[in-house]
């Protein structure tokens, strides 16, 4: 019986020897579980092995992209709690006017760009001043930023003009902030702005608070101002003075400005020809005659006020080439 056994063993070792088959350049190495292969040199492959599988030709096919870089050792935004800044986007077309306005103790930045152009402006100028913000709200033009013991509250409108932007900086009892404030945003400002392209999408909203629309007054032209009347008074005065008409007469008790409209000199003869050719022209008021030296103006404008709102007409006080709807857009595209 024992030698039966034996036999058994010895015929299942010669079995598990033979398929245990290794090449000339292969050790074998049998454990329990079975014989393994050992290369005798690591860069030797079996028989039975592919040279280059499809996988690893698809990978070299790949070309190798560097689009998106690890920044140098040493420079880690992470530890530093920094993220790097986009680089403002920059045309090398036109300009665009900053000025420092004011009305009493009132100062305001005007700026000659839309509020949703002008909102990441202000935003790049407080970061670059290592101002911190506290809160900001885009569809309403605030910001609160705090730098060391400055507490500052920005509000940006949209201005009088068309394609204007009117930013006010306060302090936290609500007054005006000191002059050096304007000049200093206003500086930063009409460097960065001169063909700057970046917009804000939240601050769109902005764009449509117009403080100036044209409006019809008893089938009249006109223009209505979200504005108090003292705003809206010097608003026009200065857009009356940038046309070059001449103030004739104002009250400013009474809310009124006469202007008369400079007309072109054409010459001795044209002068002379024009005073016999003058024609009469007789409003509600009395006649009057065209004729520049028999006309004490030529326009009557009037304010009145509603609901914390200013109203604009204009009347017409004599026979004047110069249309309603020809003054209004002048003096519209005066306003700032």
């Amino acid at each position: 019986m024992k030698h039966l056994l034996k036999f058994s063993f010895l015929i299942f070792g010669i079995l598990i020897l033979e398929n245990c088959s290794v090449t000339e350049n292969t050790e074998k190495y049998c454990p329990e579980d079975g014989c393994l292969l050992v290369r005798e040199n690591p860069n030797d492959r079996f028989s039975e092995e592919i040279t280059k599988s499809e996988l690893e030709q698809e990978f070299e096919a790949l070309e190798i992209s560097n689009d998106f870089p690890y920044p140098p050792e040493g420079q880690s935004y992470l530890k530093e709690g920094l993220v790097p800044r986009p680089k403002k986007i920059f045309s090398s077309e036109g300009t665009e006017s900053v000025e420092i306005r004011r009305l009493g103790g009132i100062y305001w930045i005007y700026m000659e760009a839309l509020p949703s152009k002008t909102w990441p402006l202000v935003k790049d100028y407080l970061f670059d001043n290592q101002y911190n913000l506290i809160s900001e709200s885009a569809e309403n033009g605030k910001i609160n930023a705090v730098k060391s013991e400055d507490n500052m509250f920005i509000t940006l409108e949209h201005g009088i003009k068309n394609n204007s932007s009117e930013i006010y900086l306060s302090n936290e009892d609500k007054t005006s902030k000191d002059q050096e404030f304007f000049e200093q945003m206003a500086s930063y400002l009409s460097e960065n702005l001169p063909g700057y392209q970046g917009d804000s999408i939240a601050a769109q909203g902005l764009n449509l608070n117009k403080k100036a629309r044209i409006v019809y007054v008893k089938k009249e032209i006109g223009i209505e101002f979200r504005l108090p009347f003292e705003r809206t008074w010097s608003a026009i005065s200065r857009a009356i003075e940038k046309t070059g008409y001449e103030v004739s007469d104002r009250n400013r008790e009474l809310k009124y400005i006469q202007i008369k409209v400079k007309k072109e000199n054409t010459g001795w003869l044209n002068n002379l020809l024009s005073s016999a050719n003058t024609e009469r022209y007789c409003p509600e008021t009395g006649c009057l005659f065209d004729g520049e030296e028999n006309v004490d103006a030529d326009y009557e404008l009037i304010f009145s006020q509603s609901d914390g709102n200013t109203l604009l007409e204009f009347k017409k006080l004599s026979n004047t080439n110069i249309t309603v709807d020809q003054l209004v857009d002048e003096i519209n595209e005066s306003l700032s």
